[in-house]
């Protein structure tokens, strides 16, 4: 039996998006951003219902954020996504953003915690997850959510981080690095270094 996903979709302008996020007033959004709050439960927890507490502040950006989530840009640029994930009995995921940060179409996905340093910039239609979202065996049975493999991401202050890029579980992308576009990052990319491709890999450094 596969793992119950139940689903609490918010908006910003309602109570619930006020109860799990913390935006100073500066924060800058354009148009609507897709806020999921996701309780991913294996089947001994299939009778309970997600709870709002769960989630609380969740979501925490600093001051002078830019996100945009509509497609009026010269390329394709797609909605901001944050999806937050409590797995089991665990604690529900965290999406942590410094200041000036600028996000555009950025999905993330946040089983425990997503970090985002100051002044990083995202080019259009990033993505980054903390977890593959499903073990890669035994599909199906009672205990499959409790399998998920779940590993921190960090991206590093000043950090350039190109269009349609991948972040995958378990990343630090260093200060002052730079992901190409389109890349798939599965491990580490050091301080001011320059990676690129699928899997992404340091081609440089910066001076």
């Amino acid at each position: 039996m596969m793992p119950l996903y139940e689903n609490i979709y918010i908006s910003p302008d309602s109570t619930a998006y006020k109860f799990c996020t913390d935006l100073p007033t500066d924060v800058t959004i354009s148009g609507v951003p897709d806020i999921t709050l996701t309780w991913v439960k294996d089947d001994i927890y299939r009778k309970d219902v997600i709870d709002l507490g769960d989630f609380e502040k969740k979501i925490v950006t600093g001051h002078g954020v830019y996100m945009e989530s509509v497609d009026r840009l010269a390329f394709h640029c797609g909605k901001l996504k944050f999806t937050i994930v409590k797995l089991n009995e665990r604690e529900a995921g965290n999406i942590v953003v410094g200041n000036n940060v600028v996000l555009q179409g950025t999905a993330i996905v946040a089983y425990q915690r997503v970090t985002i340093e100051d002044n990083v910039i995202f080019g259009p239609n990033v993505t980054l997850m903390d977890s593959d979202g499903h073990p890669c065996t035994g599909r199906g049975l009672k205990d499959e959510a409790s399998r998920i493999i779940v590993r921190p991401v960090h991206i590093k202050e000043h950090a350039w981080i190109g269009m349609g890029a991948i972040i995958l579980k378990g990343v630090t992308v260093g200060r002052h690095a730079v992901i190409g576009a389109g890349s798939v990052v599965r491990t580490d990319v050091p301080d001011y270094a320059v990676a690129m491709g699928n899997p992404a890999k340091v081609v440089r450094y910066l001076e």
